[in-house]
């Protein structure tokens, strides 16, 4: 009974400190075997230690219930690294065009439009076409995104606070 409440434990504290994780992610970084991981998400979902929210093909879980919608799509992309990287380097960079961000995040220009199409359904950025080429923008509430971003995944907020420094001054 005592190992199975240390890996409830550690798999509740691994939510709390990586809100919007998913269950593979879960596995990788506590090396617990599946159903293990399974068994406790379902006893922390039942005891409302945690809620899930299925978004595309993963379940994210999260463990702060006070969180509403638009925070956790919000934590959603800050928890996809090359989305995350392009919705902060277009904070930091208004109006980047496509090959910016494909220069940027060393991904190829059909990788790009894919990111950006699926950052643009979700409300996350605006397109626009000039010419030939298309900028992008980051809609909503900028500095909400980075709050979230220093609350909850400090480690990254870290990386990234000289980048945005000027921005937060």
């Amino acid at each position: 009974m005592q190992i199975q409440d240390t890996n409830r434990v550690r798999i509740l504290e691994f939510i709390r400190a990586n809100p919007g994780t998913h269950l593979r992610k879960i596995k990788r970084e506590l090396n617990l075997a599946m159903g293990v991981i399974q068994y406790h998400l379902y006893k922390l979902e039942r005891e409302r230690s945690i809620l899930s929210v299925r978004h595309g093909l993963y379940k994210r879980f999260y463990a702060d219930k006070g969180l509403g919608v638009q925070d956790r799509e919000i934590l959603n992309i800050l928890s996809q690294e090359t989305e995350r990287d392009i919705v902060l380097y277009l904070i930091k960079n208004p109006l980047a065009s496509q090959k910016e961000l494909s220069e940027f995040a060393r991904i190829s220009a059909s990788s790009t439009n894919w990111h950006m199409g699926r950052l643009s359904r979700a409300g996350f950025v605006q397109p626009r076409r000039e010419g030939g080429f298309v900028f992008y923008t980051v809609t909503g509430d900028r500095a909400r995104i980075l709050a979230l971003l220093k609350r909850h995944h400090p480690r990254i907020w870290e990386r990234w606070a000289e980048r945005l420094a000027d921005l937060l001054a």
